[in-house]
């Protein structure tokens, strides 16, 4: 059986109705997640990594946000929904983010912060969507190493990551 093909969307604020109205969704389908991307046209698209780019750190040089919601097993309580950040800026980008101007939300934990496998942060059940994504878009504008259009890509994942 294979995987259905992810939904895409594209636009522009942290705020967009049909992206927040996706989140809702995929939340409470309890599968799912979503990637999201900066648009970058043709003109600055990065080099493909070479063949021994396995050998070094990450190739993100494009970030991919990603966002997981919370799941609540039944009769067990609410797990936290998780972020994560795939990035090509080095080790400890959670305190860069912090630097740049983009701190982590009160009562977000960092689970991990890995040069290679990127940043993955716990967000507490029932934050606002629109807190999450506005976050997640500061963040990975924060450390993209190209120039972008402005506009963002989602890419709506029906299923278990």
């Amino acid at each position: 059986m294979s995987r259905p093909r992810p939904v895409e969307l594209e636009f522009t604020a942290h705020d967009d109705p049909e992206v927040l109205g996706t989140m809702a969704v995929v939340e409470a389908g309890g599968t799912g997640w979503i990637n999201l991307e900066p648009v970058v046209d043709d003109d600055h698209q990065p080099p493909e990594p070479g063949p021994f780019a396995f050998l070094g750190g990450s190739t993100h040089r494009v970030p991919v946000a990603t966002w997981v919601p919370g799941r609540r097993p039944e009769g067990a309580e609410a797990r936290p929904a998780a972020v994560g950040l795939q990035h090509a800026t080095g080790p400890r980008v959670a305190g860069r983010l912090r630097d740049l101007g983009v701190p982590l939300p009160e009562g977000w934990r960092v689970t991990q912060d890995h040069p290679r496998r990127g940043l993955v942060v716990t967000v507490p059940a029932g934050t606002d969507h629109g807190t999450v994504l506005e976050w997640l878009l500061r963040a990975a504008a924060a450390v993209c190493q190209v120039e972008t259009t402005g506009r963002w890509r989602a890419e709506v994942h029906a299923g278990r990551p």
